[in-house]
């Protein structure tokens, strides 16, 4: 059976999985590695609750609940990603392959992170220098390459890293480079993508505590499938480059643990309508000698080449959180204070701004308080958060210099039952907030990535969200499963809606960012149980329903409803390959009729997935062995729209995927 830690720090036990104030899933090990992807939230595609809004291979980014985008909150190693998710093409700037554990939070998570976090919060926790020494070579590595059939994709990964009498470090370098997706009625043109990653980390422990410097770079060329009917023989393109610094440090005092953490990003998104016009930076600066630092940037360029720039920005995000966690009060009162600040600059420098230059500071505290009463847990916390959004002068999109004031309150208050040994039931209310973006602001223009003329309302209001949480939990040596139900509410959603009108230079249609209440609400329900030795049964069941309560119309992009079953078959050995695994499963997706009236319904669908692994007994370094899985995707090459997709007004899915996995662990200096 697989059973994953809550948190970070956490060990893996069945109390962890029980006692949770919320419904959470985590993904580590070798779980993790047979559904890492090919993004790097692909792996939580099929977890409870949890489906990914897709654009292509290259492109993903989580749906929580029904909600997704800036609803949902993606962090790395607890930072958050900043990385301009306001269109959904925007990706997750994250490497697929140097994953250490996924942790899923279903529900609100602003009490302690902040703005975003309605839908709920993705952390993935980065694979980084080793700091303790037990069982840690001095200089040890890993090689991984994975080959993918359907758009002839292939992606390899080298690591390195050891332990020096306390001192971690670990780099690792990968690239991915895919062609054309293939769905059963041919390729998909303009849809490959390039993908490059390198990151180094060091750390030391000590009786003190501990610390690291984790810092990584990422960069993507992506070719976007434009809809044929309205825009054939389009190259629309857009190239990202991501680059993240984050420095962690863990001190031990007599009453509790400090936790530090600073962090600096940087993100660049181009989008251009055609790839082959895409200049290189230095080439659309006014000053070709400004350093990407510098405050010469301008807003946009006019020259001779301004057809070929489009899209241009450039976004530095700042964070410092510090937590202190006190040790228990008379043995049963424990909790979490914390500071949080932020401090953000976008420079649009294209000759498409689409949105203005903007800084943003958000200052916030809040505490967590945990209590435990015989058989019952009580938490309970509040966050306060005062944000500043300064907006830079933009002539070309009619906006003004000025200054908006945001002061946000929030918090959770919940109940854990321990009814029995392994059985518990959870209540929980969450509220969350999610400030009004400058796009959603001020924008006003083609957003390539889109396909929309979009226009932003400078008199929008924070969102709120209201979010009930009830769930039943079993857990023993043979079974865990979970049933959970949610009513989440919200105030001021932020939507865009058609103005039918025709922008006449572009052609596409207008839509203005409106605001009203909405409401989700369902259910999830997720088992896995050892049916007999060796043969595990997993399955479960998602519902969605949400409404728009001022037009009556359903949100777009709801997750339609669907269910899941398979088994896993493992053995020790077998014909002298060791730890062998078989699997089977199925994917049945209900037809989604229930939509906006601006979108497209789609009919329903079942996929069937097959895979198998193994180690190599006679190679490795004595402590791990190479592994090998090989799997096969849609395995009757299904015909069929993911009404989750991007490309489904116009395109299938991907058909037939056969995937090749393979680990080679060695160890260089024991």
């Amino acid at each position: 059976m697989d059973q994953s830690a809550i948190n970070v720090t956490a060990k893996s036990t069945n109390s962890d999985f029980l006692t949770a104030p919320q419904p959470i899933t985590v993904l580590s090990g070798r779980q993790l590695d047979r559904q890492r992807g090919e993004t790097a939230m692909s792996a939580i595609n099929n977890t409870p609750g949890v489906s990914n809004l897709t654009t292509g291979s290259g492109t993903s980014k989580p749906i929580i609940r029904g909600l997704t985008g800036q609803r949902v909150l993606v962090m790395t190693d607890g930072i958050r990603q900043e990385e301009q998710q306001f269109g959904d093409d925007h990706t997750v700037e994250l490497d697929s392959f140097n994953i250490q554990k996924i942790e899923i939070i279903r529900g609100p998570g602003s009490l302690l992170y902040g703005s975003d976090a309605l839908g709920g919060v993705v952390n993935v926790i980065r694979d980084k220098a080793p700091l303790s020494e037990e069982g840690i070579p001095k200089m040890a590595g890993i090689f991984n390459s994975n080959s993918y059939s359907n758009n002839k994709q292939d992606a390899g990964n080298f690591a390195i890293y050891g332990n020096l009498n306390g001192f971690g470090y670990r780099a690792s370098s990968n690239s991915r480079k895919a062609g054309k997706i293939t769905t059963p009625n041919g390729t998909l043109r303009n849809t490959g993508m390039i993908e490059k990653n390198q990151s180094a980390s060091i750390g030391l422990d000590g009786d003190w505590g501990n610390f690291y410097l984790d810092s990584f770079k990422r960069e993507q060329t992506q070719d976007l499938l434009d809809n044929p009917n309205e825009n054939p023989g389009a190259t629309v393109s857009q190239k990202l480059l991501h680059e993240k610094s984050h420095f962690h440090s863990f001190f031990i005092f007599s009453a509790g643990n400090l936790e530090l953490d600073f962090s600096y990003q940087r993100n660049n998104r181009r989008e251009i309508e055609s790839k082959n016009k895409l200049l290189p930076i230095q080439d659309i600066l006014l000053d070709k000698n400004a350093e990407v630092l510098d405050k010469s940037f301008q807003f946009y360029q006019v020259t001779s080449k301004e057809k070929y720039q489009g899209l241009n920005l450039f976004l530095d995000t700042t964070t410092a959180d510090a937590k202190f966690h006190h040790k228990p009060i008379f043995n049963f009162l424990k909790g979490t204070i914390g500071i949080s600040g932020l401090e953000q600059r976008n420079k649009t420098i294209g000759t498409e701004p689409l949105i203005p230059s903007y800084g943003i500071i958000n200052i916030a505290g809040y505490f967590l308080e945990e209590l435990k009463l015989g058989s019952l847990t009580f938490s309970a916390g509040i966050r306060g958060d005062k944000r500043s959004v300064d907006i830079r002068n933009n002539q070309t999109l009619g906006v003004s210099e000025q200054t908006k004031n945001y002061y946000m309150t929030t918090g959770s208050t919940g109940v854990v039952w321990r009814i029995y040994k392994s059985f518990s039931t959870i209540f929980n209310y969450g509220r969350g907030f999610r400030a009004p973006t400058p796009f959603e602001l001020f924008s006003y223009g083609v957003h390539e990535g889109t396909g929309k003329f979009e226009i932003g309302n400078n008199h929008l209001k924070p969102e709120y969200s209201n979010n009930l949480d009830f769930s039943l939990r079993f857990a023993s040596s043979k079974i865990q499963t979970e049933i959970s139900i949610f009513q989440n509410h919200i105030q001021n959603f932020i939507y865009a809606a058609s103005i039918a009108q025709i922008d006449l230079d572009s052609g596409l249609p207008k839509y203005e960012y409106k605001q009203g209440n909405a409401i989700l609400k369902g259910g999830e329900f997720s088992i896995q149980a050892e049916l007999f030795r060796k043969l595990v049964f997993s399955g479960g069941i998602d519902i969605v329903y949400s409404r728009n309560q001022s037009d009556t119309h359903p949100l777009p992009r709801t997750t339609p409803n669907r269910a899941r079953a398979g088994l896993r078959w493992t053995e020790d050995s077998i014909l002298g390959l060791k730890n062998f695994y078989f699997s089977i499963n199925g994917r049945f997706y209900d037809s989604q009729y229930r939509v906006d009236p601006k979108e497209t319904p789609t009919k329903g669908y079942n996929l069937i997935d097959a895979g198998l692994g193994f180690e190599l007994p006679h190679f490795g370094d004595g402590t791990s062995k190479p592994t090998v899985d090989l799997s096969i995707q849609n395995v009757f090459n299904v015909s069929y729209v993911d009404h989750l997709s991007r490309y489904k007004d116009y395109a299938l899915n991907p058909g037939l995927n056969a995937i090749l996995k393979v680990s080679f662990p060695f160890t260089a200096i024991p």
